[in-house]
């Protein structure tokens, strides 16, 4: 059902490669997706996966407040000729370096807008970093959407991100077998809106649609589609659902009564990629 609308999809869909280094040493890499949205090199993702930019900046912070106490603290000791207090030690999880590699790659993001309540992002690269991209999504107009309508969503699950890191350059390194990393599409129905309230400034509504599957790790800020590859909406979480009733299992010879729970996924609306597209007038092609 989806093969045609796959092999449109997956030309604008890439992944969203997050690494990053604590004080400890230890490197972590996280994966997910995002969308290049038209030749000008805009794109779009879960807010969320801009994540490590906020908990880095936070963390410069404590280290700065660290390091201006250290230094207070042993100027006091010197005067009074005493041995300078440990207290406020270094946190062995702050943040120390961070990157986000687009496709693999280290491409400056130039300028972005980041919308935490409603979990979406759009940024803009030098579209060189893609100029092999030709093909654009065409986002649904929100007022030609029917809950009922099977779709698909698209990202990058079920891959482990394994960095190093350079200390006399302060780089990053991928493993040669990581890239190109493949694409896992899975479909769900689009089951009904959900409305979470409205922004702390009241100016808009915060919306998503939900889907009967959830999202997989890895496929937060990807494309979810519909037969023709007209994007409905973009990942950006998933909600457990209880189902009223319990289920029972025999563990080691005793029956267990469980909650039974239902998994469905949410996508930031297309009415709010609309406003927020035209808000910052970025080109975007939309399917009626």
């Amino acid at each position: 059902m989806f093969s045609k609308a796959y092999n449109i999809a997956n030309k604008f869909t890439h992944p969203f490669i997050i690494v990053l280094r604590t004080e400890d040493g230890h490197l972590e890499g996280g994966l997910g997706s995002f969308i290049v949205l038209n030749d000008e090199g805009w794109c779009m993702t879960a807010a969320h996966n801009f994540g490590v930019a906020f908990t880095f900046n936070q963390h410069q912070q404590e280290r700065l407040a660290y390091e201006k106490q250290k230094s207070h603290l042993s100027e006091q000791a010197q005067q009074d000729s005493q041995t300078p207090s440990t207290q406020g030690m270094k946190n062995p999880k702050w943040l120390t370096h961070f990157a986000l590699l687009l496709g693999g790659q280290s491409i400056p993001i130039l300028q972005n807008f980041i919308y935490g309540e409603h979990d979406i992002a759009f940024f803009q690269i030098d579209p060189k970093g893609f100029s092999t991209q030709t093909v654009y999504p065409k986002i649904k107009s929100s007022t030609a959407i029917t809950p009922g309508t099977s779709l698909c969503k698209l990202g990058f699950p079920f891959v482990e991100v394994n960095p190093t890191f350079d200390m006399h350059t302060a780089t990053f390194g991928l493993s040669p077998q990581l890239l190109p990393i493949p694409l896992f599409p899975i479909e769900g129905i689009y089951t009904r809106n959900i409305l979470r309230g409205m922004t702390q400034d009241g100016s808009m509504d915060i919306l998503f649609i939900e889907t009967s599957s959830p999202g997989l790790k890895g496929q937060s800020g990807g494309p979810i589609f519909d037969i023709e590859g007209n994007i409905y909406a973009v990942q950006s979480q998933n909600a457990t659902l209880p189902l009223g009733f319990k289920g029972t299992v025999i563990s080691n010879g005793i029956a267990v009564e469980e909650n039974q729970f239902f998994n469905v996924g949410m996508g930031v609306h297309p009415a709010t990629l609309e406003i927020l597209l035209n808000k910052h007038h970025i080109k975007y092609a939309i399917a009626p």
